[in-house]
Order: structure tokens, then C-alpha cells, then sequence
């Protein structure tokens, strides 16, 4: 098996705490309609935008590095992947962005809890959730886990995907 690269290593952890970050803001965020939150949401934002950054740098390296590997060069098909994976982070990037500049222009309950609210954050979670899916077989390999274990990634990414839509949605009518 190829020796994963520095790249791959730091992007696998920084992916992971980048998901983890991501489920968490949503978290706090649906709760917060149903309780105030204080700095929960402001600290773990401005650490994700941070990790973020760093993510799409490393991506940028280990692209490069796949594209250009002499000894092992990419098939049609991981190509295609790689693609899938850009495309999705783009649009994940960009939901959060039009998240993120709604949340600055408009008090909390407007920007999120109101029906255009709802579904930017709901668009938000299926986009994040569509890059992991796309994402979890190069996150357990970066991370140096058995890629067998990509379903019970994808699955536990979609449950909470799934749990926090229902809760925004419950939070709206409550």
C-alpha cells in the first residue's frame, strides 16, 4: 500500500475535525431555537472558517499530488471522483457563505428561523452531507481507517443530517 502523504494526513484530520465542527455548529444552532446559546456558535464558526481554509489548501496538494502520480496514476474514474468531491465542496462553500452573510445582515431568528431561514440551513446540511458522502472513502484512508468503514460513515452522517433537518423544522413550528 502507498504511504500516505503529509497532505493526506493533515487534510484526513482536518476533515474529520472540520465534520465534527460542522455537525456541532448545527447542533447548537438548531437548539438555539429552542434555548439561548451564547458563544457556543461564534467560537466554533471562526475555528471551522480557520480549519476550512487549511482543508482547501491540503486539497489543492493532494489533487496536484494525484494528478501528477507517475507510479500509480489516476483512473477515468477516480478522476471523475476528484471532480465530484471539488463539486460538491464548492457548493457546500457557497451555501455557507450565503449562511454565513445572512446570519451577519439579519438578527439570529431571521436568518435562520424563518422560512428562507430554513432552507439555506437545511440546503446547508444536504450539501455538507452530499461532500462527506462523496468524501468518506478518502477520509478513512487519510485518516488510516479500513475503508469497509465507509458505509457507517455515510450512514451516520446522513442520521444526523436527517435528526438536525427535523429538529430546524420542529424548532420552526414550536
Amino acid at each position: 500500500m502507498k504511504e500516505r502523504t503529509t497532505a493526506r494526513k493533515i487534510n484526513g484530520i482536518v476533515s474529520a475535525i472540520i465534520l465534527c465542527l460542522f455537525l456541532l455548529h448545527a447542533c447548537l444552532g438548531t437548539l438555539s431555537g429552542f434555548t439561548s446559546l451564547g458563544l457556543g456558535l461564534p467560537l466554533v464558526l471562526y475555528l471551522g472558517m480557520a480549519l476550512v481554509l487549511v482543508h482547501v489548501v491540503t486539497c489543492v496538494v493532494t489533487s496536484y499530488e494525484q494528478l501528477t502520480d507517475t507510479v500509480r496514476p489516476p483512473s477515468q474514474k477516480k478522476k471523475q471522483h476528484l471532480v465530484l468531491k471539488w463539486i460538491t465542496g464548492v457548493i457546500l462553500l457557497g451555501i455557507a457563505c450565503f449562511h454565513i452573510v445572512r446570519v451577519n445582515e439579519l438578527d439570529l431568528a431571521s436568518a435562520i428561523h424563518s422560512p428562507i431561514g430554513t432552507a439555506v440551513t437545511i440546503a446547508l446540511i444536504a450539501a455538507l452531507t452530499w461532500h462527506a458522502w462523496t468524501g468518506a472513502k478518502s477520509l478513512l484512508k487519510d485518516l488510516n481507517i479500513d475503508r469497509k468503514y465507509r458505509n457507517v460513515v455515510r450512514v451516520l452522517v446522513s442520521a444526523v443530517a436527517v435528526l438536525l433537518a427535523g429538529a430546524l423544522l420542529l424548532s420552526m413550528v414550536g
